[in-house]
């Protein structure tokens, strides 16, 4: 006699079946924290003339490059950008955002903020659950 057993499907949906019960009946529980506020997203450019004036300016030359339009959709729902010397750190939200910046936009970005190395970081979302 074979060692091999035939496989009912029936065998197997009631496995799988018991091994799903219970599973997402907990209550998430979070700690209170006053100190923690949820704001609305200001775009990227509003964000900027108030807290970097310099970079205000460099977006402006931006914005005028790539054109009204695609600077709303994918300039403007960036998290943040830094910028030191002829360093430039931009932080979008998902890596998609990134690709495109990069593989598009790059020369652009580095002639509007004349700098000579410009890093994109991506993917963290902007509830910050994915890793960079």
């Amino acid at each position: 006699m074979s060692a091999i057993q035939p496989i009912s499907m029936q065998a197997v949906s009631e496995k799988v079946a018991l091994a799903r019960q219970g599973r997402l009946e907990e209550d998430a529980q979070f700690v209170e924290n006053p100190k923690l506020t949820s704001t609305e997203f200001i775009p990227l450019e509003e964000r900027m003339a108030g807290e970097k004036p310099e970079i205000a300016a460099c977006l402006a030359k931006l914005k005028e490059k790539v054109g009204s339009e695609t600077f709303a959709k994918r300039f403007n729902v960036l998290q943040n950008i830094n910028r030191s010397d002829k360093n430039l750190l931009i932080v979008t939200g998902n890596e998609r955002l990134r690709t495109l910046l990069l593989k598009e936009h790059l020369k652009d970005i580095m002639d509007a903020f004349s700098v000579e190395n410009v890093r994109i970081v991506g993917g963290a979302g902007f509830g910050g659950i994915d890793a960079f």
